[in-house]
């Protein structure tokens, strides 16, 4: 019978131990604070919750913007099935950091068996496993929700992957589908990417170095296709909202946010370039470099780099592992590509898949998973002395190479003033410390006086370290919204329409909206008109001020420092905990007070207009209605109007040029106009409108396909599009009219229907493959995971 303590002291126990133990601060409360997490994630995932406590999905969400379709949002990550669990049963806050400290176990895991599969030895899977999970680009990113949730798809995917095209059996290849599709489902659709790319390139691998049949790498290529049609309802969501927000970067911004060349040096002194700089002052640093501090980092440790150059030297070119001695060097330089070959990199954007994202840093991602890979691969002593002494010789090359050029950028007057030369020499040392301690357990373990708990010690000391002292601050939670007094404040505040101000999604956690949200995609036109709502009123434009009376901005949380004229101060609160979530913003200063401002009485959410007009496109309505609020004005643009059947014209062209009207502009109405017309009530779906005869209904709501109203429990019928993008309900007849509005997502159904039919044939697949499937003895990857080592 096996021991609780031989259990505890497996390769793969420990390996989950160290992660476990280094990220269990987010057990009792300690996560990261600001930016990402507390100003987007979080308000998304309360949004979340608060629909599926309700039974249903954010299909459409009023609180940010105009309203958005949510669910089409990726961040979102609504139909990943973990966050049914997660966000349904447990409080958000909570959810949020046990989803990320089980994710994070999740990679350490996976990457554990992946490696296995490759054939390292126990100890070096626990290497890697440890080297990935905690490496630069997992420590920056924790601030990324969909980033560290999707990570554990990568290596799992990468190991259904070669099962599959070592075996044949399909029930592997059910399972890609299935593994991928649950990595799409988590959005943003990056590393899912590169998740797809890799698994072809490593099978493509095998098929050819073992000489399998061709048509495995073709059905391995038809997984994918069949993991994507898994994920097609949020594919197909997402995908109808960047069409319709005509979502897209140019090149240029896709080639921001680059690893710096200069900083190659990092692999080999990772805390010389870390730390907690000034943040106003580091911005310059990083501006010149086109990034930032929390995308240029990328390390797996000296003790990984070490054991990597011995792991390169090691694998003889049939290994499994020989793709990955190309792979990561390779990233490094897609990485840096926009540095040093710009109109390279933008011949590259144009391949499919490649030129969707930004932030080129990004690749180091697949540099540090191939590097702890090697790592892995050089902690085996049954590699040859020759190229164990090789490879120990030129990591000893690398490192000097590194510390000379180290030595020389931290000349350089910026260096030392924008990352700090009051801790150089201690950085310095440090480095030269694990430098040391590293070639010494390496070479001990080597000549077998310790153990391999000897160097994987080194290692995790040093990314245990390094993972705290990064860019991203890691502090008790905010305890929002119940510890900041301004939420509170805005959460009793009467009346409140759309919120502008700093807060970004934060009013979303008390109920508010949000005038202009931080997403991922853009809201749906006319939203990008509410962008102003970002900067302090006294510092608009007339026009600026007109687009948001218009759609409803009520009240704005500003700090004192911002220019408030024409708004009257209803608090002026000292808030710590917004304090603490806005400090490293240049425009915010620690311990000044917030206030909460009321502009002038904006259009209600619903309103009558009584005369209708028709113009030929967005241009001539824009100019219009940037002039005036024109509240008793219906504005269509040509053929998004009622049916032109129903038009009759009442005055001439004429008429309008001399009122200085677009040229193009008409005058169109339904039926008898009315006289008078009135809303008497309404809510978020429903409005009640007394009219003496044809009026239109305008409602402060994005138009988007998939809307549609009932007058009186009447038929249902599409809303129209009215001023440029808002919803508008056409009624006739002399009487009180009841309109209610609905939403059904067009591409709903028929992306549902393919991703059951997906996800029902992969389990079927993989019932049958487990039943009638071959057994233990031949699981694929039990000859390495029992492979004798000399």
């Amino acid at each position: 019978m096996v021991s609780l303590r031989t259990v505890v002291t497996s390769p793969f126990s420990v390996s989950l131990l160290v992660v476990g133990l280094l990220l269990c601060p987010l057990l009792v409360g300690i996560e990261p604070i600001g930016g990402d997490p507390d100003l987007m994630y979080r308000p998304i995932k309360h949004e979340l919750a608060r629909h599926l406590r309700q039974g249903t999905l954010p299909y459409w969400s009023d609180h940010f913007g105009l309203g958005i379709p949510l669910v089409a949002e990726s961040h979102v990550a609504a139909f990943y099935p973990p966050n049914w669990v997660f966000y349904r049963v447990l409080d958000v806050p909570i959810a949020f950091r046990l989803s990320e400290w089980l994710h994070y176990l999740a990679l350490a895991a996976a990457t554990y068996a992946y490696a296995r599969e490759l054939g390292l030895t126990p100890w070096g899977c626990t290497s890697a496993a440890i080297g990935f999970s905690l490496c630069g680009f997992q420590a920056i990113h924790a601030v990324h929700e969909p980033f560290y949730t999707l990570m554990p798809y990568m290596p799992l995917c990468l190991l259904l992957g070669d099962w599959f095209v070592s075996t044949g059996q399909f029930r592997w290849l059910a399972l890609l589908a299935l593994a991928w599709g649950a990595q799409v489902t988590i959005g943003h659709f990056q590393i899912q990417m590169w998740t797809a790319g890799l698994v072809l390139t490593t099978g493509g691998w095998r098929v050819l170095r073992r000489r399998l049949p061709g048509t495995r790498w073709l059905a391995l290529a038809s997984g994918l296709a069949w993991g994507a049609a898994t994920a097609w309802a949020q594919l197909g969501l997402t995908w109808e909202l960047t069409r319709l927000t005509g979502f897209s970067r140019p090149a240029e911004l896709l080639s921001n946010y680059d690893f710096p060349l200069a900083h190659w040096a990092q692999w080999a002194l990772p805390g010389l370039y870390l730390g907690r700089w000034h943040q106003s002052d580091g911005d310059l640093y990083w501006a010149g470099y086109g990034t930032s501090s929390g995308e240029a980092c990328a390390y797996v440790g000296i003790t990984a780099l070490i054991l990597g150059c011995v792991g390169w030297f090691a694998i003889r070119r049939d290994s499994p592992l020989a793709p990955w001695r190309w792979i990561a060097p390779l990233a490094f330089a897609l990485a840096t590509m926009p540095r040093w070959w710009p109109e390279g990199f933008r011949l590259l954007l144009m391949l499919p898949g490649v030129g969707w994202f930004r932030a080129p840093a990004r690749y180091t991602l697949l540099t540090s998973l191939g590097l702890v890979l090697l790592a892995g691969r050089g902690l085996d002593r049954s590699i040859s002395a020759a190229r164990f002494w090789g490879g120990l010789t030129a990591a000893i090359v690398i490192g000097a190479g590194s510390w000379i050029w180290s030595i020389a950028l931290s000349r350089d007057p910026r260096f030392q003033g924008d990352l700090g030369s009051i801790t150089l020499s201690l950085r310095f040392g440090m480095a030269g410390v694990f430098w040391c301690l590293s070639l010494i357990a390496i070479i001990a373990w080597r000549s077998g006086s310790v153990g391999s708990w000897a160097p994987l010690t080194i290692l995790a000391a040093e990314l245990c370290g390094l993972f705290y002292l990064g860019p991203i601050s890691w502090e008790w939670s905010a305890g929002l919204p119940q510890a900041s007094p301004m939420l509170e404040r805005l959460a009793r505040e009467p009346g409140v329409g759309l919120v502008a101000g700093r807060l970004q999604n934060l009013p979303v956690q008390v109920g508010q909206a949000t005038a202009y949200p931080s997403l991922g995609i853009p809201p749906p036109p006319p939203g990008f008109l509410l962008e102003s709502a970002v900067s302090p009123p006294g510092d608009l434009t007339a026009k600026d001020l007109r687009w948001q009376h218009r759609f409803g901005v009520t009240h704005g949380v500003w700090m004192e420092s911002d220019d408030i004229r024409g708004t009257e101060v209803l608090a002026e609160l000292a808030d710590p905990v917004l304090g603490r979530i806005f400090r490293h913003f240049k425009q915010v200063s620690q311990g000044a007070c917030w206030r909460l401002v009321r502009y002038p009485q904006p259009l209600p959410f619903a309103w009558v207009a009584l005369r209708a007009f028709e113009v030929g496109s967005w241009e001539p309505l824009f100019t219009t209605l940037t002039q005036r609020d024109r509240s008793g004005e219906a504005w269509f643009i040509h053929g998004e109007g009622p049916p032109e059947a129903e038009f009759r014209s009442r005055h001439s062209l004429e008429d309008f040029v001399a009122k200085n009207l677009s040229p193009r502009a008409f005058n169109i109405e339904l039926g008898v106009p009315a006289q008078t017309a009135e809303v008497k009530a309404w809510d978020d779906r429903t409005v009640v409108v007394e009219h003496d005869g044809t009026c239109y209904l305008v409602v402060r709501r994005t138009y988007y396909p998939g809307w549609f109203y009932q007058i009186n429990d009447g038929p249902e019928r599409p809303v129209l599009k009215v001023n440029g993008g808002l919803q508008c309900v056409p009624l006739t007849g002399a009487r009180t009219s009841r309109v209610t509005f609905g939403y059904h997502p067009p591409s709903l159904r028929p992306g549902a229907a393919v991703s059951l039919g997906s996800t029902a044939a992969a389990l079927v697949v993989l019932i049958v493959g487990l039943v009638r499937g071959p057994r233990r003895a031949n699981f694929p990857g039990r000859s390495c995971l029992n492979k004798p080592r000399r």
